[in-house]
């Protein structure tokens, strides 16, 4: 044996199985658990089996060569296309259409039809004859072998139509990145079958050069599964992080499925009596309208009502992919604490504290709309303004605490009396105020006579006795007594005092000269 023929398999092949177990090595270390790891680990092996088994029948006497090409070359290579099959429909997430009892055997079909073939000593394989070219052993470019070439290129078809359809129904940006990349390496396989596999290069190049193809595309596929791993391994590297944030972190299909909660978020759905990992009761409103249109989801308000009532929480997210298929990243913020502090703050700025009426400011803010509006149209608005008949004998005689309920009595009763676009406020001590909207004479003394039977049927009671509450009332209306708050507020007390000065428990309407 001559040294070309003992060195040239160290440089053609040896080399490329060193590489193989290299890659295949990496890539069975990253995941030994998911079934596209060992898919591809299963292409690596099988591309790793076909250049040992090169390797090896090169040391060999020729008429071994039929033989072991077909019982370990032919299966490595049919394998493959199996391998492939198996992985890209996995991939693209269309296993679920095909039934439980063929899915995923049917790929391995041509695999089992090979190994059959050694028993039926048919001779359709990629090479039954061999003969002396140089320093190599090549197979004899006959029918069976063209008919190989040919025939492995209709599954190299396949594999594009399954990817394309991954790219044209597949919402993910990544996913159509992965997509694209192993096509690219299928379209390298079909160069070199369709083109290197089918010249006859005297020997100037090893056997079956077309497997050098399976090289380049055994690099595609481990560089896509390296580059993209991270859509399926968030979960671990961020393991910590996830279960320590206070914040509710969900991981969901777009159904609303939970795949993955945090200790928070567990806690939270406990609260809200959300069992079976499904918070599609949840996806609603604004959020869902988003999640539909495929937008940002940033700071969506959304109020949940639970078993200790209602919960507020602002939502923030992102759109992923795991195993495939579209899910939803969404974190959750508990903000019902801090929204009952706003809204109390807020009511804190606008209402009096004791009776839970609007305060003074307010009052004058919605009075000055109602007049801006009041303008235009015609409209008529009276304002009315009024306080307890000897308060302070009241607060003298029993103490401030009767002087308060007092207070919160008259407020009820002004409550119920409102209606419509009337508005009411306590101005100060034991002054209240309100303005009707569209107001006729005869509809103020209306309101006033509903008020003052209110006050009459809720007496208060202090010192074991019950005690009436009586008002004194002046009325002013717009525009005939003024065209702007001030005004207006001025002839009503006028009005008022006229009433005080006059005996108290009764109501007056401003007069023209006032």
């Amino acid at each position: 044996m001559s040294l070309a023929v003992s060195v040239a398999p160290l440089v053609t092949h040896f080399v490329p199985i060193v590489y193989f177990v290299y890659i295949l090595m990496d890539v069975l270390s990253r995941s030994r658990k998911r079934t596209e790891y060992l898919l591809v680990g299963g292409i690596i092996a099988c591309c790793l089996s076909m250049f040992l088994e090169e390797f090896v029948r090169h040391y060999l006497p020729i008429e071994y060569s039929p033989i072991i090409t077909a019982a370990w070359f032919s299966v490595s290579g049919i394998t493959i296309v199996g391998l492939g099959l198996h992985l890209f429909v996995k991939l693209t997430n269309i296993e679920h259409r095909f039934p439980k009892f063929i899915y995923p055997w049917l790929f391995y079909l041509p695999t089992a039809l090979v190994i059959l073939n050694l028993f039926l000593n048919d001779e359709m394989v990629s090479g039954s004859a061999f003969q002396q070219a140089g320093i190599w052993k090549m197979p004899e470019y006959n029918t069976a072998y063209y008919a190989a070439m040919f025939g492995s290129n209709v599954f190299n078809a396949v594999y594009i139509l399954i990817l394309w359809r991954g790219i044209v129904h597949t919402g993910q940006k990544e996913l159509r990145e992965i997509y694209k990349q192993l096509i690219y390496g299928v379209l390298i396989t079909v160069f070199f079958n369709l083109v290197i596999g089918t010249i006859d290069f005297k020997g100037y190049l090893p056997p079956y050069p077309y497997i050098y193809g399976t090289w380049v595309w055994c690099v595609f596929l481990r560089h896509t599964m390296k580059k993209y791993e991270f859509l399926n391994h968030v979960e671990i590297r961020f393991e910590k992080l996830f279960n320590m944030s206070p914040a509710a972190i969900v991981l969901t299909d777009l159904d609303g499925h939970v795949r993955e909660a945090n200790p928070a978020a567990r806690k939270l759905f406990a609260a809200l009596n959300i069992r079976h990992g499904n918070i599609s009761n949840m996806l609603q409103g604004e959020l869902l309208h988003r999640i539909r249109n495929q937008t940002a989801i940033q700071d969506v308000a959304l109020s949940v009502h639970g078993g200790a009532g209602p919960v507020e929480l602002v939502i923030d997210g992102d759109y992923v992919s795991v195993d495939y298929r579209p899910h939803l990243i969404l974190i959750m913020r508990d903000v019902t604490a801090q929204m009952a502090d706003r809204r109390e703050l807020e009511f804190m700025a606008y209402h009096d504290m004791l009776t839970k009426l609007p305060n003074r400011k307010h009052f004058f803010e919605q009075l000055g709309k109602a007049l801006a509006e009041a303008g235009p149209s015609g409209e008529r608005l009276a304002v009315m303004i009024f306080d307890l008949d000897r308060f302070k004998a009241i607060n003298d005689r029993f103490g401030h605490s009767a002087g308060d309920r007092a207070l919160i009595q008259v407020a009820d009763s002004i409550r119920a009396m409102l209606s419509g676009d009337d508005f009411a406020a306590r101005l100060g001590g034991d002054e209240f105020i309100i303005f009707f909207r569209s107001a006729s004479e005869d509809r103020v003394v209306r309101k006033i006579g509903e008020l003052r039977a209110h006050l009459a049927g809720n007496p208060l009671a202090a010192g074991g006795e019950s005690h009436p509450i009586h008002i004194s009332i002046g009325v002013s209306f717009y525009p005939e007594h003024g065209r702007d708050s001030d005004t207006l507020l001025n002839n009503a007390d006028k009005a008022l005092y006229r009433v005080k000065h006059g005996g108290r428990n009764h109501y007056a309407f401003a007069s023209e000269a006032e």
